[in-house]
C-alpha cells in the first residue's frame, strides 16, 4: 500500500486488497447506471497492479472508501484514467481535484506523459481544465437481444488462408501486442489469465492468417444489462464482421434476453457501419477521447493502426 497524501479529513492511498476496492466500485457502477459487472472489478483491480494504481479516499470520520480513481500505468510509459468518482456526500470539498492531482502527479513522478480518458459530455470542460484535450469520439452502440432481433445475415466466413480460433487458444503475448499496435497502449497484464480468460463469463474469437499470424480479435464479456463487446480488432472490414456475426450467435449470446454494448472507435470510419449493418443502433451518446497536453500516441493518430483496424475499443474505462 502507498499513501501519497493525507490531511486531518481524509487520505489518499491505493487499495489494499479487492474486497476494498470492490465494494465501492460495485455499488457506485449500480447507482451511476454505467452497465458493468462484478468480475470486472477483479480485472481492472489486477490491470491496476493488483490496487497500486487504484487510488482510494478515506475520510477520517468514516474509514471506508468514499472516492476513487484508477490511474492505470502500463511498461510503455503510457496511462488511462478510469472510474474517477467522488461519493455524493462528500462532493464540493475539494477532495476530487486533490484526488486527481495525485494521480497526475504519480504519472510525472513515474516518467508518464502519455495519459489519455473517456468523458461524457458533462465531464469534457472538466478535464479540459486539468490539461486534457479532445482527440475522437467513441459511439456508444446498442443492440437488442437475439430472441428480440434474430441474427439471421448469411453464413460469413474469413478470406482464403484466413482461420478463426477460439481467443482463449491464442497466445496471450500476441493478443497484448495486436492490441498495443492499435491503441499504443502496452497492456500486456490485461490479456491473461488473471485478468480475463480465468472469468466464466470471458470469450472471443481470434482470426490468423497462413503464416499463423494474428489479424484481429473480438471479446464478450458479462455486463449487467447484457454482454459487452470490445475490443473488436481487425484487418479488414469482411473479417470484423465475420467476428462480429460469431459473437453474436454464441450460445452465451444468443440464448439470453440481454442487450448488447460497444463502445466503437470513431476515428474507424467503417466502425458504425460494421456494426449497424448487424442490427445494432447508436445509443445517441458519445465518449470524449481526450489526452493529456494533446498528446495521442501514434497508433490512434489519422494513418495509423487504430483507425484502420479497431473497430470497438475495450471499454472506457481502461483505453
Amino acid at each position: 500500500m502507498t499513501v501519497f497524501e493525507g490531511s486531518s479529513d481524509f487520505t489518499v492511498r491505493s487499495g489494499m486488497s479487492l474486497d476494498e476496492v470492490k465494494d465501492l466500485w460495485w455499488s457506485r457502477m449500480r447507482d451511476l447506471g454505467w452497465n458493468r459487472d462484478d468480475l470486472d472489478a477483479k480485472t481492472h483491480f489486477t490491470v491496476a497492479r493488483n490496487g497500486e494504481d487504484w487510488l482510494i479516499v478515506i475520510p477520517k470520520d468514516n474509514k471506508e472508501p468514499s472516492g476513487m480513481v484508477i490511474g492505470f500505468q502500463y511498461p510503455n510509459q503510457t496511462g488511462w484514467v478510469g472510474f474517477f468518482i467522488i461519493n455524493k456526500e462528500y462532493q464540493g470539498r475539494g477532495w476530487g481535484r486533490i484526488l486527481f492531482k495525485v494521480m497526475l502527479d504519480s504519472y510525472k513522478q513515474n516518467g508518464i506523459h502519455t495519459v489519455g480518458l473517456d468523458a461524457v459530455q458533462e465531464q469534457v470542460a472538466t478535464y479540459g481544465r486539468r490539461g486534457f484535450v479532445e482527440a475522437t469520439r467513441l459511439k456508444l452502440m446498442t443492440r437488442v437481444s437475439a430472441t428480440e432481433l434474430p441474427v439471421n445475415y448469411g453464413e460469413k466466413k474469413p478470406q482464403d488462408g484466413y482461420t478463426v480460433t477460439d481467443i482463449k487458444e491464442v497466445d496471450e503475448s500476441s493478443l497484448a501486442a495486436l492490441d498495443h499496435m492499435h491503441t499504443g497502449l502496452q497492456r500486456p497484464t490485461l490479456w491473461t489469465k488473471d485478468a480475463l480468460f480465468s472469468r466464466p463469463d470471458a470469450f472471443g474469437f481470434a482470426i490468423s492468417n497462413s503464416s499463423k499470424e494474428l489479424q484481429g480479435i473480438i471479446l464478450v464479456r458479462r455486463c449487467e444489462h447484457g454482454h459487452r463487446v470490445g475490443p473488436l480488432i481487425a484487418d479488414s472490414i469482411d473479417h470484423a464482421s465475420l467476428l462480429l456475426q460469431l459473437a453474436m450467435t454464441h450460445p452465451s449470446v444468443s440464448s439470453s434476453t440481454g442487450s448488447l454494448i460497444a463502445e466503437v472507435f470513431g476515428a474507424n470510419k467503417n466502425g458504425m457501419k460494421v456494426f449497424s449493418e448487424l442490427g445494432w443502433e447508436w445509443a445517441g451518446l458519445d465518449y470524449h477521447r481526450m489526452w493529456l497536453n494533446g498528446r495521442v500516441p501514434v497508433e490512434q493518430q489519422e494513418g495509423g493502426q487504430g483507425p484502420r483496424g479497431m473497430f470497438a475499443v475495450f471499454d472506457a474505462s481502461e483505453g
